[in-house]
């Protein structure tokens, strides 16, 4: 299982087997450089036979570059060192850049700072601050940076990209990297914020922290191939077993995001799937898909739902899905209502639910504690809390944790990063690419959760494993279609299709 660390638990990590087990920090940076140094030699040879650029910092990341270097130089590279800033070293850095001056690996002169008067390498590192870094880069190293990217050269950065916040994933200006080669788990400022997108591919280098470590501290968690699973089914169950899902969706012009959402429920594998929908479009749904049964939720004279009517249909269900395609309405906030006010089973908040629920604050001590998730994106959790958009660009986690935690919610935030927080779990899950920005494909990622809890999945697991698998269609479709023609019905037609993904792996093989 993939672990996400914030700086201060890798921190701690390396201290405790500094001080706990005897581990020499000596030892542990030349694991991380001869480490890094050997990722690169196996898998970049052809690039690293042009040369290569290592910016150091007088930090212990410019103290991992060093290693890099002199492991570099010692595999037959050729390999120039920038040491981009003076300050106070550690014993191990300061050790480590005597090293190379001694080995004689060139150092670039601070005069030829300048993109122009850079090598011309296949390869550039940056180890400049590493997982320390808060703030902004100074004027001098943010102008090297900028400097820096524009170079035809790979780009692999050292722990987390130097200018990124390696909490929050905020950075300004910094160092945009093909590759992260980052030292023992994953930090969340790799796939929060603008850290995503600087961080390129991200891949762990272990430098010996023993793995018990670990079990002393509380850390989040990545979704991928190893720990994502589906429901577990039985050979002689009947539908029964899997859940009735209740699809409170769709109202006239919008009765399409009600039938995504309840097909993604039977495709993942609900028992019994019921769209309950707005009296008014009733005739519509005749097209609807046969294995998806249509009910109306009446209206009585005076314009109110008949709550009594969904007392007594709804308690043969386990599962609501509210939300997609309901419009911001009366009616939407009735239902919502009701979902609040008397139901206990496990529910999914979504869409127009989501809309509707901001524009009545007073509704969310009544959901409190109970075992819904809200499915928001980023402009949706604006409407639902105080937050701008600067705000979450700044450090969304923070955002999600104290809204969340005031009103003791689970909330899946979607975004290129979806993030899974409750008062238990800090899940992230990194799947997808841009085919699932298009309408529609909330929709069936809140039908796959619906189904998921169906088959009793607990929240957090549902909500996670759903995004995950959403995601990973889309990268499958991704090997086929171009990304700008996957649609959401392109995702239900060939979710949980392991012929597909295992074309896919034989081909990466």
């Amino acid at each position: 299982m993939s672990i996400v660390l914030t700086s201060s638990q890798m921190k701690q990590l390396d201290s405790r087997a500094i001080n706990d087990f005897g581990i020499p920090a000596r030892v542990l940076m030349e694991n991380a450089g001869k480490g890094c140094a050997d990722y690169l030699q196996e898998a970049f040879d052809v690039d690293l036979a042009l040369g290569c650029l290592i910016l150091c910092g007088h930090g212990n990341n410019g103290g991992d570059g060093y290693v890099i270097a002199r492991w570099l130089d010692y595999y037959g590279y050729a390999v120039n060192i920038l040491a981009v800033e003076a300050g106070e070293m550690s014993a191990e850095t300061k050790a480590n850049k005597e090293l190379c001056v001694k080995l004689d690996i060139p150092f670039v002169k601070q005069a030829d700072r300048d993109s122009e008067a850079l090598p011309d390498v296949g390869v550039i590192i940056d180890a400049i601050y590493g997982i320390g870094f808060k703030g902004s880069l100074n004027e001098s190293l943010a102008e090297l940076i900028v400097k820096v990217n524009m170079l035809q050269a790979l780009k692999v950065a050292i722990d987390i990209p130097s200018g990124v916040n390696a909490d929050t994933g905020f950075a300004e200006v910094a160092f945009q990297a093909d590759l992260t080669l980052t030292m023992d788990s994953f930090k969340y400022g790799h796939f929060l914020g603008k850290g995503r997108q600087c961080s390129g591919i991200v891949d762990t280098i272990h430098i010996g922290i023993p793995h018990i470590l670990r079990n002393s501290i509380t850390t989040a968690t990545l979704m991928d191939e190893d720990n994502a699973f589906l429901p577990e089914r039985k050979a002689f169950a009947h539908k029964g077993d899997y859940g009735r899902i209740a699809v409170l969706a769709g109202s006239p012009g919008f009765t399409g995001a009600a039938f995504l959402s309840a097909m993604a429920a039977v495709k993942a594998g609900a028992g019994l799937v019921t769209i309950f929908g707005h009296p008014t479009s009733l005739s519509i749904y005749d097209s609807k898909p046969e294995e998806v049964m249509v009910k109306a939720v009446p209206i009585k004279e005076d314009g109110s739902v008949d709550y009594d009517f969904l007392d007594s249909k709804l308690k043969n269900y386990d599962i609501i899905l509210l939300g997609p395609g309901c419009g911001v309405s009366e009616y939407t906030y009735q239902l919502l209502k009701y979902l609040a006010e008397r139901w206990r089973n496990p529910a999914v908040i979504d869409a127009d639910a989501l809309n509707s629920l901001a524009m009545h604050p007073e509704l969310y001590t009544a959901l409190s504690g109970k075992p819904f998730v809200l499915t928001p994106h980023w402009g949706e959790f604006c409407r639902l809390t105080e937050y701008t958009m600067e705000d979450m660009h700044k450090d969304s986690l923070d955002c999600l944790k104290e809204f969340a935690g005031k009103y003791k919610l689970r909330i899946l935030l979607k975004s290129h990063t979806s993030v899974y927080y409750d008062a238990e779990h800090l899940i992230f899950n990194i799947s997808g690419n841009d085919g699932l920005a298009t309408g529609g494909s909330g929709d069936v990622l809140a039908g796959l959760i619906a189904g998921f809890l169906g088959q009793k999945m607990p929240v957090a697991k549902a909500a996670a494993n759903a995004a995950y698998y959403l995601g990973l269609t889309a990268e499958i479709l991704a090997d086929r279609q171009e990304t700008l023609s996957i649609t959401p019905t392109d995702i239900l037609n060939n979710i949980f299709r392991y012929d597909l993904l295992e074309h896919t792996q034989d081909e990466e093989e």
